[in-house]
């Protein structure tokens, strides 16, 4: 079967694609999580590091302090509807100023 390049839908689009391009209910996918990253902006260094590595793109930038006698510009903030849980973010993170914590799912509640 040969597909014509006008009818790949995703052809050109950089990333995940069914983040992107589908609506909004059907890429809720942190239901599958057994735990949650949860960020100690305190310690946070904002190098971007979880928001780069995140294989889900569930990190979103923030441009706001992560706290008031911080130099930061901005912080990352988890998308829990996306987040699957897979811990990437706090191994590589340089700061250690994420801990994956049981999730318990109260959000959905």
């Amino acid at each position: 079967m040969i597909v014509e390049e006008s009818k790949i839908k995703y052809l050109g689009v950089r990333g995940i694609p069914h983040l992107r391009n589908v609506e909004k209910d059907k890429r809720h996918t942190g239901t599958w999580r057994v735990v949650k990253p949860v960020v100690d902006y305190s310690k946070c260094i904002s190098c971007k590091t979880c928001f780069i590595i995140c294989p889900d793109s569930a990190y979103k930038w923030e441009e706001k302090k992560p706290n008031n006698n911080s130099k930061l510009k901005g912080r990352p903030v988890v998308d829990l509807t996306t987040c699957k849980g897979c811990g990437i973010c706090a191994q590589e993170c340089p700061a250690k100023c994420i801990e994956m914590k049981r999730d318990l799912h109260e959000e959905i509640k």
